[in-house]
């Protein structure tokens, strides 16, 4: 509600100065429900074939005036493409929890399945929450082909999406005022793709333990905390020169000879193994590596 009062200030002869207001004049504002969704990768993003488990990404932004839930959908047959990407064997939407940049699909830091109705994401004003299409890819199929998925996201105020622009829903919206459907009609969809390359690599970077200075698991001064990357290569042929690098995180100490690559220790100088640490960073090299094939490095560090 919006309301303001006016004030009069006057004199009758040499009385004293008087004043006068008006009671409130007030008016509510509707809540406007709008929403845009953008696919955020550059590009196709590479597959093997097959492949599993790899992410879209995709910006949900609210960009009506209050807080709305949004449901969320994909569709896996686009028309035009070469094939239909499967969802993923770990689910097919994920919500971005903020914790650590891009998908996490296990470890503390592990990203949100969503399940329609259960934990639909609700924005603010203005919010946006990063949301993941996470799929699978078939067998045999031909270098360079593309498969799409749609992801769409609609209001769950009833009666909104798919209502057209201005139409005002009495009651439905925040703190019990009007809404009112926005240009894009309380709900938006974006597409996204795959391409199959004769080689796909993916890395994907975990916590996989904390250790605290009282036998617990608190991330505190003086935990330990032991990092997890794999390195994936998919598909057929051969990914040339991969060297893996990952700078210490701020306000952590690297634990001296903690890397292990495939389990087996390896030490910090550059000798004949293929992993490294100088200059606050973990180095592994790779190499030529043929597909299939999946590397794990861990490693260590103190929380300073």
């Amino acid at each position: 509600m919006v309301q303001n009062t006016a004030t009069l200030t006057f004199s009758i002869g040499a009385g004293p100065q008087q004043t006068a207001s008006t009671a409130p004049a007030a008016f509510t504002v509707a809540e406007l429900i709008n929403v845009t969704l953008v696919w955020q990768d550059a590009a196709n993003v590479p597959v093997g074939s097959p492949d599993s488990n790899r992410a879209l990404t995709f910006l949900l932004t609210n960009t009506g005036n209050a807080a709305e839930t949004y449901s969320l959908a994909r569709n896996n047959s686009v028309a035009g493409d070469n094939y239909d990407p499967l969802s993923g064997s770990a689910g097919a939407i994920y919500l971005e929890n903020g914790l650590q940049p891009g998908l996490q699909l296990s470890g503390p830091n592990a990203d949100t399945a969503h399940v329609a109705g259960t934990n639909d994401p609700t924005l603010a004003a203005d919010a946006s929450r990063i949301v993941y299409v996470v799929s699978n890819t078939p067998p045999a199929l031909a270098t360079g082909s593309i498969g799409r998925v749609e992801l769409s996201a609609a209001s769950t105020t009833p009666g909104a999406a798919g209502a057209a622009p201005g139409t005002s829903l009495a009651g439905l919206g925040q703190g019990g005022t009007d809404a009112v459907v926005g240009a894009t009609r309380a709900q938006t969809r974006s597409t996204g793709g795959y391409v199959v390359s004769g080689v796909a690599v993916s890395v994907v970077k975990s916590v996989v333990s904390v250790a605290d200075p009282a036998g617990g698991a608190t991330v505190r001064s003086g935990s330990v905390v032991t990092y997890r990357i794999v390195v994936t290569v998919g598909g057929s042929g051969t990914a040339q020169h991969l060297v893996l690098d990952d700078p210490l995180p701020a306000n952590t100490a690297y634990v001296s000879n903690s890397i292990s690559v495939n389990g087996a220790a390896v030490s910090d100088a550059v000798d004949a193994d293929n992993a490294e640490f100088a200059a606050g960073v973990v180095k592994v090299r790779f190499g030529d590596i043929a597909a299939p094939a999946a590397h794990t490095i861990e490693f260590r560090v103190t929380v300073l």
